[in-house]
């Protein structure tokens, strides 16, 4: 008789995923919403320069925070939960919230890495680099496009992936493993070059080298985005042996799903938040010198005026009367008037001009300006 060591050990029916579940789905949904409303505040209102990727980024994070509310529904009817703890009546519900969760996540990435691209594109007027751009943003799309068709034509009709997923209609599991792997590695190295365009891209911007290493900051969490989407593939990789935990490493990689958008959104509304930090909170920076056009400690605040700025001319002592504008630069060619091309400006700067820093903060605001409004 064999011992009670020699026993197979008993399996744990009661192990979920709940916790891990609401705790990234609502934790993150929380905070990515402040920092998309921030975004919002500070490009309609700040620089009033609301652009295509700002809308991109608004649904990408839109459709992520579905992504979340879907994975905890799920989580409700049995993702995260052992396969033997699901009763036959969750089963139907969960397949269903599974196969949305396809379709949202690679719909989400795809609109978040079209914003951050779209925003590169502001960056480098060299012909080179945007180029670089117009390739990655091709892939991108190109990666989502057939993500999505995949996810749909995983079952004909969509309905028997949840009804019966071992149908004729469907895709075997063995040739839909391997489809989610390949695509979690194209998934990868779509984050590795999206996050390296900005580095050759800052060569060739007139800021700082303290601001270009900010800003090269800034990105540089997008190595949390490349991690998670790593981790992400992992658990991909697990599912492929799983079979009473199935769902319990589901539950894992798509909250790692999330991870990866909620960083990449992140990322991509840090810039229009520094501008914020420069205004209300100064300090930050060194600086607490500026001040808000409602603030009655000012001097006195400058007059609005259309002026044309001459992109070869320096910033000076003598141009701190200069306050809201609209300007052309038209790359060095004196004032030829609205209808040339060029880049338009348009920057609100409020400062109490007796102070001696009061220089500096235009240079910052002009920098960023230049930095945002590059088309």
């Amino acid at each position: 008789m064999q011992s009670d060591q020699d026993a197979e050990p008993q399996i744990d029916v009661t192990e979920n995923r709940h916790a891990a579940t609401f705790g990234v789905g609502i934790g993150f949904i929380v905070f990515d919403s402040i920092i998309i409303a921030l975004r919002i505040y500070a490009r309609t209102f700040t620089l009033r320069a609301l652009g295509t990727d700002d809308i991109l980024m608004i649904i990408g994070a839109i459709l992520n925070f579905g992504l979340s509310i879907t994975i905890m529904i799920g989580s409700k009817y049995g993702i995260g939960k052992h396969a033997l703890a699901i009763s036959a009546s969750d089963t139907v519900p969960m397949l269903k919230c599974i196969w949305v969760t396809r379709l949202l996540y690679t719909a989400s990435m795809g609109f978040v890495k079209m914003s951050l691209l779209w925003f590169y594109l502001r960056l480098d007027p060299r012909k080179y680099m945007r180029w670089a751009v117009f390739f990655v943003m091709f892939f991108n799309v190109g990666l989502s496009l057939a993500s999505f068709i995949g996810a749909l034509a995983g079952c004909s009709p969509p309905s028997l992936f949840w009804t019966d997923p071992t149908a004729e209609g469907c895709m075997p599991m063995a040739p839909q493993q391997r489809f989610y792997e390949v695509n979690g590695i194209l998934n990868i190295v779509t984050d590795i070059l999206t996050y390296l365009l900005p580095v050759p891209m800052l060569y060739g911007l007139q800021l700082g080298w303290r601001k270009k290493g900010a800003i090269l900051g800034i990105f540089g969490l997008g190595i949390l985005s490349i991690a998670a989407a790593c981790v992400r593939y992992s658990f991909v990789k697990k599912l492929s042996s799983a079979e009473e935990e199935y769902y319990l490493l589901l539950a894992d990689s798509l909250n790692w799903c999330t991870i990866e958008a909620y960083v990449a959104i992140f990322c991509g509304c840090a810039p229009s938040l520094s501008v914020l930090i420069k205004t209300y909170a100064p300090a930050v920076f060194g600086s607490s010198n500026v001040t808000s056009a409602k603030s009655p400690s000012a001097s006195y605040f400058m007059q609005r005026q259309r002026t044309p700025l001459k992109s070869n001319r320096r910033l000076g002592q003598g141009d701190i009367t200069l306050g809201s504008q609209d300007a052309i630069v038209t790359g060095g060619v004196p004032d030829q008037g609205p209808d040339q091309d060029g880049i338009v400006m348009k920057t609100d700067i409020q400062m109490d001009v007796s102070s001696a820093k009061s220089a500096e903060d235009v240079t910052y605001k002009r920098e960023y300006y230049e930095f945002t409004k590059r088309a």
